[in-house]
Formats: C-alpha cells, sequence, structure tokens
C-alpha cells in the first residue's frame, strides 16, 4: 500500500494555469493532492479574479466619474465669459518670491457695464496693465471651466485610488488567508510525518510504546 503523500501536489509542468484552474475546480482527481493544495489554488484563482475585476472596475470609476466632470465643465462654461481687466495700482511685491501671485484693485467691462474688484496678478505688477480674467453672467470675477485635460487627470487619479484601495484589500485577504493555509499544511505534514516515518525508516515501534 503507498505511503501518505506528506508533500504538497504541484502543478504540472508547463501548465501551472490549467492545472490550477482544474484544481480550483475540483476536477483534479489526482490522488496526491489534498485539501490544502485545492484550497490554495482556489485561493491563487480568486486573487487573479480579484486582480482582473479591480482594474476593470477602476477603469470603469474613471470613465463614470470623466463622464460627468465633462458635463458639470460644459455647464460651467456656460456662464463663463472672458473679459480683460486694468490694473488701478501697482500689486504689492513681495522680496524675495517676485514670481508670487497676489491680489491688485482693477476694473472692466461687461455688456457695458463698468465693474471693479481683485484680480489675480504676479507680484510687483504695474498700474495700467491689461489682464485677461474670466467672469460670470454677473460680471464678477469666477474660475474658468476646467480643461479637459486637467479632468482626465482627475478621474485617472480617482480611479487609480480606487484600484490601490482595492489592491490593498485584496493583498491583505491574500496574505492572511495564505497564512492559514500554511499552518494547516504545517499542521497536516507533522500528522502524516508520523505515519509515514516509522515506514520509511523501517522502525517497528510507534510513539508511545515502550
Amino acid at each position: 500500500m503507498p505511503a501518505a503523500s506528506t508533500g504538497p501536489c504541484r502543478p504540472e509542468a508547463g501548465r501551472p494555469v490549467r492545472s490550477h484552474l482544474r484544481r480550483a475546480a475540483g476536477l483534479d482527481h489526482n490522488p496526491l493532492c489534498r485539501r490544502v493544495d485545492r484550497a490554495r489554488s482556489r485561493l491563487l484563482v480568486g486573487a487573479v479574479l480579484l486582480a482582473v475585476l479591480s482594474v476593470a472596475a477602476a477603469l470603469v470609476t474613471a470613465q463614470v466619474l470623466l463622464h460627468d466632470m465633462r458635463a458639470d465643465a460644459r455647464r460651467t462654461a456656460e456662464h463663463r465669459h472672458p473679459a480683460t481687466a486694468t490694473t488701478l495700482a501697482t500689486a504689492a511685491g513681495i522680496p524675495g518670491r517676485p514670481l508670487d501671485t497676489v491680489g491688485a484693485p482693477a476694473t472692466w467691462t461687461v455688456a457695458g457695464a463698468n465693474r471693479t474688484g481683485t484680480v489675480a496678478v504676479p507680484s510687483g505688477t504695474p498700474q495700467g496693465t491689461k489682464v485677461p480674467i474670466w467672469v460670470d453672467d454677473a460680471g464678477t470675477v469666477a474660475e474658468p471651466a476646467p480643461a479637459d485635460s486637467q479632468l482626465a487627470v482627475s478621474a485617472a487619479s480617482f480611479g487609480l485610488m480606487a484600484l490601490a484601495a482595492a489592491g490593498t484589500v485584496s493583498t491583505a485577504v491574500f496574505v492572511l488567508r495564505g497564512g492559514v493555509l500554511d499552518h494547516r499544511a504545517a499542521d497536516a505534514w507533522e500528522d502524516d510525518w508520523t505515519l509515514v516515518e516509522p515506514l520509511w525508516s523501517g522502525r517497528t515501534d510507534r510513539p508511545g510504546k515502550a
């Protein structure tokens, strides 16, 4: 009678993917395969499927988010209008930081009406400088609609964050479950070795007997 196996069942050479799939589905009837070997194959197949689904979910999330952000940008663009402001005073300078942006009083004309307010200009901008600005329907300075490239970067960033979160969770599950299976395999190996070692070494006594 063949001795019980104390080692794991290995995937067939050159066909590890197919072997793991068959074993995970319970179609591998190799007598050397233990329950823990089949559990490991299921864990591996599950991890690969989860990785594929995570990538697909991240792509879908990014696409849906980009679609919504573009719709919001189009609505914003409908209420933004370009204008030209003229500074009324020299912008305050910041020693050692000439490229910083500061606020300066300015005036501009929208729909025939003069407006005044504060516009963002480089530090030290002189009085009378023409500054391109964007205003809303009321003629108040407002941020323009974001560019499509900016929206694409934002959507991709959210998709990558979703993928990273899914990857972190799946990796943690894989490591924890793998640790449990390793402990089970070690315990099973000790039990099998207790039965196999006397046959392998030729001893006829049993542990606990004189």
